[in-house]
């Protein structure tokens, strides 16, 4: 997976999110022999934070790619193993392991929320840093 950065274009905030995907289909079929490969090979298009997409790519299409005028710069995307950093999750949130229900009151929001039944509360923070 390679994520493509693409020179600013005043243009996209006129354009459709569909507009755009075209566009970065477009980018990639550029590299590919067949526009089906294109579409399948787009993950993400970018439109608010940068001007760009992630893409399914080898090395020498992403080559391609960055020796393009309007390509800023093609980054690859590792794959990254994510750990928990804390062992002490119920500390950590400010909750008892030993708590019970019956000691809570009606008005308590993990009775109301129903103890977090069915919701996974999560942050992932990859260190990344991009400077252009």
């Amino acid at each position: 997976v390679y994520i493509v950065y693409l020179r600013h274009n005043d243009g996209n905030v006129k354009k459709t999110f569909e507009e755009i995907e075209e566009s970065h289909v477009s980018y990639i079929f550029s590299v590919k022999k067949f526009e089906e490969g294109a579409r399948s090979s787009l993950l993400y298009s970018y439109k608010h934070s940068i001007n760009g997409f992630a893409a399914l790519l080898t090395a020498d299409e992403a080559s391609q790619l960055s020796d393009m005028e309007e390509v800023v710069m093609v980054i690859p995307s590792h794959e990254r193993q994510y750990s928990l950093h804390t062992t002490r999750s119920w500390e950590f949130s400010g909750l008892d392991e030993e708590l019970k229900p019956n000691q809570l009151n009606r008005e308590d929001l993990l009775f109301k929320s129903q103890y977090g039944k069915d919701v996974i509360v999560g942050m992932m923070d990859s260190g990344t840093c991009f400077s252009f």
